[in-house]
């Protein structure tokens, strides 16, 4: 069989996707042909630049509010016609030229549920003996997230029937425009699909063995399109599931176990892949690099050994990493993990409360944090740290703990230690996830239609009108100590969508919303003559500015780019503060 596997928008561009790389590699070690596609990085070829690509990457996160039905793209898109015609063009093209027996779609997330349709509409009008398969954790989630609805009713005039099932992947089977939906790993599953050519398969991840998956194959990519961080970077997976099981995250659902390649078994793929792309950075995809401990230290010990014998042509890797108990950390584990080539460890912080992360289980306190964070500016080691606001149970003290937090740590972005943080999307509601299981028991009441609608019995101040203000607040803070933050601008855009196009049910759900109270800005602390955040407030990040003035200019010098991503963000948090107070 002939696969030709693409990766859609909506995708980071700071690597090339893996899933892809992974599968073709399977199938050509089951005696299958494949070539792979990146159709997301043709959409930034297409924009000419990261602005016009960010804002090509909303629409396609959206239904659209076009109704006329000339084409496809004028159905799903209102605007940009000529560029996504022209996209699509290059797809069909490429397919034309590889005349494959299977189309494969990687779905890595809701956002990418617009692309894979629009792209299966077109497949199958202009190749219609053509078989689509779709695949990837976005094939196995609920369709279209947060616009649901609207992609409901869309759906509904093209089929003239309601066809939304409960996975995206089920969703184009139902309406033929797939014709098999992997559920699950692909791994294995693609092979038995290329051998059977079966409608659905499950993936079981139980009955594979992470050490006989052969090495991804990057050969179809073009390395040199891709905005990474500082150098080339390709992606590998050590592990599949987490040791942890979060309350707002659905890892234990789609890995029920976590499985895990042995430290040994990691360090020899990066050093092949090495030499065969020669890239010394990687991106490991896993959702934990450090679950096993005993994995981690192996892992981290050969590739300390091979960087301390080769200084010169050192390998590196970032990734996602869990903070740990402190009286689980062994003697030497921070100098060995610099020596390995850890940077830029991505760290789930979520909240400065110890309550709030107490309920979603994250298993580690504020203590544990600070000490860690400690240790590695010592040690020299880079790190991001995740935030997230409103979590359900989240009061005002533990909203102003987790600003306590980002103020704590100015010494630590002035040092570079935390290289970027995010400030990410208020708490959305997901099914089966831990906190959707207790619901009723905690009393979160919740409307399916979109991840925003849902409020807790005993915390109903937290409404979707008063996430947005926390956030906001968030941001006036960032302005005021110049914090590094990533992805800063995609976020308060997000909001500000849902806001709009969402606003019928969320006052339908919340009320309408009070009028927002606003403050002057004593301390000038932003350029803005009024801020949302209260006066106590103020003093507290007043205080921590007049303390960390030097700090704060070595973070303008440690984070070239702040000042034009602040610049930006500026007009982010504008849109969004009017967009607030405008309903």
């Amino acid at each position: 069989m002939k696969f030709l596997l693409l990766s859609v928008p909506v995708l980071d561009l700071q690597y090339p996707p893996s899933s892809p790389a992974i599968i073709k590699s399977c199938l050509l070690s089951a005696g299958h042909e494949a070539s792979v596609f990146d159709t997301n990085i043709l959409v930034y070829n297409l924009a000419r630049d990261s602005q016009h690509f960010v804002e090509l990457s909303n629409l396609f996160e959206v239904c659209g509010t076009s109704t006329q039905w000339n084409n496809y793209t004028e159905a799903l898109f209102d605007t940009e016609h000529d560029i996504i015609n022209q996209w699509l063009d290059i797809i069909t093209n490429k397919i034309s030229d590889v005349k494959p027996d299977w189309l494969g779609i990687s779905v890595f997330s809701y956002k990418s549920h617009k692309a894979a349709i629009l792209i299966s509409l077109i497949a199958k009008q202009k190749f219609p003996k053509l078989k689509i398969v779709v695949g990837g954790r976005g094939a196995s989630s609920y369709p279209f997230g947060p616009d649901a609805a609207s992609f409901s009713k869309k759906l509904l005039e093209i089929f003239n029937k309601k066809v939304i099932g409960e996975k995206f992947g089920q969703t184009l089977v139902n309406t033929g425009l797939a014709d098999s939906f992997i559920e699950g790993d692909g791994e294995q599953a693609i092979i038995e699909l290329a051998n059977n050519s079966q409608a659905n398969i499950v993936g079981d991840i139980s009955k594979i063995d992470l050490e006989t998956v052969p090495t991804p194959n990057y050969d179809d990519y073009d390395l040199s399109l891709y905005e990474y961080i500082n150098e080339p970077t390709l992606s590998i997976t050590g592990s599949k599931g987490c040791v942890r099981q979060c309350t707002f995250c659905d890892i234990p659902v789609l890995w029920p176990k976590f499985k895990f390649r042995s430290g040994e078994h990691i360090a020899n793929e990066m050093l092949e892949l090495k030499q065969r792309y020669g890239v010394n950075k990687f991106y490991m995809s896993d959702s934990l690099v450090n679950g096993s401990m005993k994995a981690f230290m192996d892992f981290t010990g050969r590739l300390a050994e091979y960087n301390t014998q080769n200084p010169d042509d050192t390998i590196r890797w970032v990734g996602q990493y869990i903070t740990r108990p402190v009286n689980q950390i062994p003697p030497g584990y921070y100098e060995k993990l610099k020596l390995s080539g850890g940077e830029g460890l991505t760290i789930g912080a979520e909240s400065g409360s110890n309550s709030v992360r107490k309920h979603m289980r994250k298993k580690f306190s504020t203590y544990d944090l600070d000490t860690e964070i400690a240790e590695f500016s010592k040690n020299g080691i880079v790190c991001v740290l995740l935030f997230f606001s409103s979590y359900p149970t989240e009061t005002w003290q533990d909203f102003e703990d987790t600003c306590d937090m980002l103020m704590r740590y100015m010494p630590y972005y002035a040092d570079s230690t935390v290289y970027k943080i995010t400030l990410g999307i208020p708490y959305t509601h997901h099914a089966n996830t831990p906190l959707w299981n207790m619901q009723e028991e905690i009393g979160l009441n919740y409307d399916i239609s979109t991840d925003v609608l849902w409020l807790m019995n005993d915390n109903k101040e937290l409404t979707f009108y008063e996430r947005i203000r926390r956030r906001l607040i968030l941001q006036e803070l960032s302005f005021a100590l110049n914090l590094p933050l990533s992805r800063n601008a995609a976020e308060l855009n997000q909001l500000r969508y849902t806001l709009q196009f969402h606003l019928t049910k969320i006052e339908e759900f919340f009320g309408k919303c009070p009028d927002i109270k606003v403050y002057p800005d004593y301390y000038n602390l932003t350029d803005y003559d009024q801020v949302l955040m209260p006066p106590e407030l103020q003093i507290k990040v007043m205080e921590c500015r007049n303390s960390n003035l030097e700090n704060i200019k070595k973070i303008k010098t440690f984070n070239v780019d702040t000042l034009d991503n602040i610049g930006y963000d500026k007009q982010g948090y504008v849109e969004l503060k009017q967009a607030l107070g405008e309903i």
